[in-house]
């Protein structure tokens, strides 16, 4: 009995991928790669110099046409051990606490991206992670535009840390670019499985709920794990 909200939860996830032919949440994405270039007091997690990334840039509930949806931006980099880090980001508000609410965007341009759990680094308080992207970027919310535009840019996004109703403060550039397929060796991101020791999300239970829903929905497009 114990393993059964365990089995509905995965189950139900795997149920959903396997109707949409796709992920549950963010169905439609590109593939990205790029480097991420760590600030120095971060450089004990990330390491020095320019990191291997691989991302994805994903409508959250797949609405055609450019119009408002849940954004999300994925990524994978290389830790100071050549380990995987994943983190999964989607679109949020602005201010203290409407950054913690997930928010559909207008467009890329406008978008800010947030985790929803927070994490905790060597016993810190808890921290959350947020991206921004350039100026640049499309304005509309399109898949397409966001296409066409990266075949004639990179796009960039600063990423930044904060804690509860505190300023936030710079953690990483992140540059990307569309991927080769030989470097984009992987089509799921998983925050509660790939990370360095020291660092964890909470609260726990959360989190298990979370990674059962990641399992779920890969099961239910045939991947591993």
């Amino acid at each position: 009995m114990v393993d059964l909200p365990a089995a509905v939860v995965k189950n139900a996830f795997a149920a959903g991928a396997r109707i949409r032919h796709a992920r549950v949440f963010h169905p439609s994405g590109l593939h990205l790669a790029g480097r991420l270039h760590a600030e120095p007091e971060f450089e004990p997690l990330f390491g020095s110099g320019d990191r291997a990334v691989i991302a994805r840039v994903s409508k959250g509930i797949g609405l055609p046409n450019g119009l408002p949806d849940v954004l999300g931006l994925a990524f994978r980099v290389l830790d100071r051990d050549e380990q995987p880090w994943d983190f999964a980001l989607a679109t949020t508000g602005r201010g203290p606490l409407g950054r913690l609410v997930i928010t559909p965007a207008r467009g890329w341009a406008s978008a800010r991206y947030g985790c929803l759990m927070p994490y905790r680094i060597s016993n810190s308080s808890p921290t959350w992670f947020f991206a921004e992207p350039d100026s640049v970027q499309p304005a509309s919310a399109s898949l397409e535009a966001m296409q066409a535009h990266l075949g004639e840019d990179l796009v960039s996004f600063t990423l930044t840390a904060g804690r509860l109703g505190g300023p936030t403060w710079r953690v990483a550039e992140l540059t990307l670019r569309p991927a080769d397929s030989a470097e984009y060796r992987t089509d799921y991101f998983d925050p509660m499985l790939n990370h360095p020791d020291e660092v964890e999300l909470f609260p726990k239970a959360v989190g298990k709920i979370r990674e059962l829903a990641y399992i779920g929905s890969r099961s239910g497009r045939g991947e591993e794990g």
